[in-house]
């Protein structure tokens, strides 16, 4: 037996001396690229004909990797509610138990005041062979608190991860309808910028054969030459900025880089239509914002951080009932019952008590705190992207009447060419002007359809629909489509707050807010944070 224990201790020094770190292998590397690959793009549907910002959006919705990731954080987080349901329930313990002696447990007697010991035969009284067993139910009732105000923390959890889910959808919408919206400009443009590329580059070759045939002076030829190579590199730029769009629009509708992808690009360009006052956009934003849903939530846990505090100061007592079984031989009843009580106390959860209770209050007040800031912080973003979607706007009205005058400077020109030198310059910088123009034309109705995405997200207004099968594209995508026209014009009603005391003059919740952070003084700190948040 000695030889056997030590043996198999040698055995697990050895096996413990000889771990090392294992890098993966070319091959493993290589199968779980080629595993990975196959699993990022499965499930998803071909695309099956021209793409609109609807189906887009429902694609990005379902597909997307960074939405599946958000959606099984907040399936995680909801798995742990079932977790804890068992854990508020009495604890039920099996145990089972061999030993064995080598030699019988065998004892003497000695008297007690004359310390003689007795020189009878030794007696035992277990066997040497020993099997025992027991069902134990126990119920703290310390641990039963501690264990409720965790598992309502941990509801709040999963409520955070739903906001959390919320706001990545809010931001993959803004995304999707920009990238859209950039990919629509490259493949509006990209016949257009490749023909300009070639006349331009054809009446480059003419400017320099004339200028080796010295048809022209010198000079003349070269400044001619000159505008040719601006208007190219112009050209070239728009090109290099539209070349990348499609591949942004793949990655976020979940689509291989490289796919062919056409889009549905409608005639007519027309910003959203929004009148909704600034007032019941700050009502919105301070009911619907995921941020601030999140933050409250936390300021919840923090709540229940501070009774859990004030629970562990508190002692402890303990109700068990067991069913118990001892095979020995010796024992008249083998099977018998058992119940009985505990009380534990420990003395240094009261000494740390106070301690422990001020650090959970101040962490609920900087809960609060934080609360109050991102209110600020949100009632300011609500102002910015009200601001930043009417000048998108602005900035699209202007691009828009750019584009027809260059368009029809560009018509002209080409009624007006002819084979000479100048003619055809004339043409190419039309074109290139007008090229550029429907270029700050798409990307200006871009930053529009962001910047309405980016308000909308502000004040939690939900464009995904919760009653479509979410295996349905087409219906998600229907519904989407639904819901983008009316987004924004049919916002939920908001409840009514306690009349507050009047105040004179003009106000808003913009002038409320300062003496929550500390006075006019902090507050401007605070708003100072918005574009980093």
């Amino acid at each position: 037996m000695k030889r056997l224990l030590a043996s198999v201790s040698l055995v697990a020094l050895l096996s413990a001396c000889a771990l090392t770190p294992e890098p993966f292998t070319q091959e493993e590397l290589a199968a779980q690229s080629t595993a990975d690959r196959s699993d990022m793009f499965q499930g998803g549907e071909p695309l099956s004909g021209p793409l609109t910002v609807s189906e887009a959006i429902a694609r990005a919705l379902k597909f997307n990797l960074d939405k599946r990731s958000k959606m099984m954080e907040e399936a995680l987080a909801l798995g742990q509610l079932d977790v804890d349901r068992f854990d508020l329930l009495p604890k039920l313990t099996a145990n089972a138990g061999y030993t064995e002696r080598s030699e019988p447990n065998a004892t003497r007697s000695r008297d007690l005041y004359s310390q003689t010991t007795s020189t009878s035969n030794p007696s035992y009284s277990a066997d040497r062979f020993a099997r025992t067993a027991d069902l134990t139910m126990s119920w703290n009732i310390l641990d039963f608190g501690l264990t409720y105000y965790t598992a309502k923390s941990n509801t709040d959890r999963s409520l955070v991860a739903t906001e959390r889910r919320r706001k990545a959808v809010h931001n993959l919408i803004s995304e999707v309808r920009f990238a859209y919206w950039r990919a629509a400009a490259y493949q509006t443009l990209k016949g257009d910028v490749e023909q300009a590329v070639t006349e331009a580059r054809f009446a480059l070759d003419k400017a320099r054969l004339v200028e080796r045939e010295n048809l022209k002076a010198p000079a003349e030829s070269l400044r001619y030459q000159k505008s040719l190579l601006e208007t190219l590199r112009q050209l070239t730029a728009i090109q290099q900025e539209l070349s990348t769009a499609r591949i942004e629009l793949a990655a976020l509708i979940n689509v291989a880089p490289g796919t062919e992808i056409r889009l549905a690009v409608p005639d007519a360009m027309v910003p959203p239509d929004w009148t909704t006052s600034l007032e019941r956009m700050e009502e919105q934003a301070f009911i619907g914002n995921p941020d601030l849903r999140e933050q409250g939530y936390l300021t919840r846990i923090s709540v229940d951080d501070t009774k859990k505090a004030i629970i562990r100061m508190l002692p402890g007592v303990t109700f068990s009932a067991s069913r118990n079984y001892d095979y020995n031989s010796f024992l008249m009843d083998n099977h018998w019952y058992e119940a009985g009580t505990k009380l534990t106390w420990n003395l240094m959860n009261v000494i740390s008590g106070p301690s422990a209770l001020k650090y959970a209050q101040t962490n609920e007040d900087v809960a609060k705190a934080r609360r109050l800031a991102l209110r600020m912080a949100v009632l300011a973003q609500v102002h910015v992207s009200e601001r930043q979607f009417r000048n998108a706007t602005s900035q699209f009205e202007q691009s828009d009447e750019l584009w027809k005058v260059d368009k029809r400077l560009a018509e002209l020109s080409d009624a007006r060419a002819a084979n000479d030198a100048s003619g055809m310059l004339e043409r190419v910088a039309g074109h290139a002007s007008a090229i550029a123009s429907q270029l700050r034309r798409f990307q200006t109705y871009a930053q529009v359809e962001q910047a309405y995405a980016k308000m909308q997200a502000t004040m939690g207004d939900d464009l995904l629909p919760d009653s479509v099968a979410a295996h349905d594209l087409p219906a998600l995508s229907a519904a989407i489509a639904q819901r983008l026209e009316r987004w924004g014009r049919d916002l939920p009603a908001v409840a009514a707050a306690p009349a507050a005391p009047p105040v004179p003059g003009t106000f808003s919740l913009l002038d409320k807010l300062p003496h929550w952070l500390g006075g006019e003084d902090e507050a401007p700190r605070v708003v100072a944070q918005v574009s980093d948040r």
